[in-house]
Parts: structure tokens; sequence; C-alpha cells
């Protein structure tokens, strides 16, 4: 099991979650990722009154709200900005007209639940100018955020396996987690890297060319294992796969995506493996590439970026029949 394992599978259970249960799960995200940085997440019991406090970190006068309600009442929109509204009034009278939670607030976090959405646009800046009103009404100055579950999985991406390991066994998900599972986040984020590596070669900025690739496959290969009908482009991504060399010798040296790589990569091989059984040729290879484009759910653009990395993948030989040595 790695990293995003657990990221992925708290993230799903966050998201699947409402009312008081989200608001607990949060916050033991937020305790355990505060524990690291020795700083105390505290968060009220709510069953008297929470005093528009959903959970705060004392030494830094920051506050959270948490809002994940079963439906929202009309506009998205509006219940999101009433709701940030009332939360913030109300917290700020009871900071500094009532003297709680130390007199102070520094940072106000307004947690929402957005299940399957993005955060509805603010380009009225309504946030802001709810800030300015307060900041002028109690003569303060203070920061705001408005978050969704993208900012937890942020916080999760900071935490060590061993913290992640243990958090996604105090929310109980650890059992929901595939090993072998390659997630639909991942693709999508590999993807989008390569993809963008093969902009940057259309635009002339690429730093490696095609003659910096190693190739390790001979065009024999291509023979042994009945392509010939796709030998034109099989060379062709051959002659491209500096583009797959350069992006893994830059964005993936960091950890994450060199795990994300070989997940995948692996999830390839494992795919070969069980289509060979049944086909072989030209029809296994085509196979294989159709299979993982229609695992994204999208359309063809993602066709070039995929054939280069299985092509890349049949030039290590760890997919198709290997030349002989001495052929």
């Amino acid at each position: 099991m790695e990293k995003w394992d657990y990221i992925d599978a708290i993230i799903t259970e966050l998201k699947g979650t409402t009312d008081t249960n989200f608001q607990v799960k949060i916050g033991e995200v937020l305790k355990n990722y505060y524990k690291d940085k020795k700083l105390t997440y505290e968060m009220p019991n709510s069953s008297g009154g929470d005093d528009k406090n959903d959970g705060w970190v004392l030494e830094e006068q920051k506050f959270y709200q948490i809002y994940s309600p079963q439906q929202f009442k009309g506009s998205f929109r509006k219940d999101i900005q009433q709701k940030f509204s009332e939360d913030l009034e109300g917290l700020l009278s009871l900071i500094y007209n009532e003297g709680k939670w130390g007199g102070q607030l520094k940072q106000f976090i307004f947690i929402v639940n957005t299940i399957d959405r993005n955060l509805p646009h603010d380009s009225e800046r309504f946030f802001d100018k709810e800030r300015e009103k307060f900041e002028k009404q109690y003569k303060i100055k203070f920061k705001v955020k408005v978050v969704n579950l993208d900012f937890i999985r942020d916080i999760l991406l900071e935490m060590s396996e061993d913290r992640l390991r243990n958090l996604s066994s105090l929310l109980r998900v650890t059992s929901m987690i595939d090993y072998n599972a390659l997630t639909l986040t991942m693709l999508y984020d590999f993807i989008d890297v390569l993809n963008e590596g093969v902009q940057l070669k259309l635009r002339g900025k690429m730093t490696t060319s095609a003659t910096d690739y190693n190739r390790i496959s001979t065009p024999y290969k291509i023979a042994l294992n009945d392509l010939e009908e796709v030998s034109d482009d099989i060379e062709f991504m051959i002659m491209n796969l500096h583009v797959l060399e350069e992006m893994i010798g830059s964005v993936y040296q960091d950890m994450e995506y060199t795990e994300k790589l070989q997940r995948i990569i692996s999830y390839i091989i494992n795919e070969y493996q069980v289509l060979s059984e049944s086909k072989k040729g030209v029809e296994l290879y085509k196979e294989i590439i159709r299979n993982i484009v229609s695992f994204t759910e999208t359309n063809k653009s993602y066709m070039f970026p995929v054939e280069l990395l299985v092509v890349y993948i049949f030039d290590k030989c760890d997919i198709f029949e290997k030349e002989r040595v001495g052929v």
C-alpha cells in the first residue's frame, strides 16, 4: 500500500459524509496534521453548542468552520455565502464582544464539502467584501479562506505515510483500499504531465531531441510479435520517447510522481498479461491502448500519450516477447 492509496480512501470517505460526521472526521485529519507541526488543534464538543467554532489552532488563533449539509436548500453558491456570513459574524461577536476563544481571530477557514463539484465562482469577491466589512466593524485585520476537500488533500499530501496509515485506520477506511488498483486521478495526473511535455516539444521548448533517447529493442521485436501492421506507429512513438524520458527525469524525480508512474506501468503490464491469454499481435497491442483510454472515460485526446507510454514499456521489454540473443 502506498501514500496516495490512503489519501484517495480518506477523501472518498469524506465526500460521502455529511453533517456532524463530516465535521468529526475533518477534525481528526486536522488534529493529526497539526500534531506533526507541534501545534494544538482543538475541536469543541458540539453537543452543547460549539459557539461557532468547529475547530481551532490555539497557538495561531486560526479558526475552522465546516459546512457539509445533506443537501443545499437553494442556490449552491448562495447557501455557501449565507452560511459563511452567519458563522463568521457569530464567531467574531463571541470573540470580540464576549471575550471567548482567547479574544482574537487571525484567520478564518471555511471548509465546504462540495462532494463532486468545484467551489462556485466568486467573481464579485463576496468573501473578501465580508471580511473587509467585519474588519472595519471590529477595527481588526484577519485572513479568510473558503476551501473544499482539495484543501484537505493538500494537507494529507504533507503527512508521512505512517501518519496516513494511522489516520486511515482511525477513520476505518483501510478496508476500502485496493492495493493493486489504478485510480482515475493517478492516471489523469500522469497524462496531464505527459501532455504538457508533448506541447513543449511542439513549441520547440524541449531540451532533448529524438537522438537523446537510447533505444533498447530492435525492429526485429516488432516482427517477432506480429506487429508489422502497426510498425510505423511504433517506430514513430519510439522516435518521440525522449519526451517521456525527459518528463521522467524532471517532474518524476518527485517521490510521489515516481510512485504513480510505477503504479501505472505495473497496471499496463498486468493488462498485457491478462489480454495476452486470448489475444496476440496487432489485436493485443490495440486492445491494451483501448482499455487504458476507456478507463479514463474521456475522448481521443488521450490516445497519443497512452500509446507513447505503451511503446515505452514495449521498448523496455516489459511487455511482448523479447528478441532472442544473437538474432
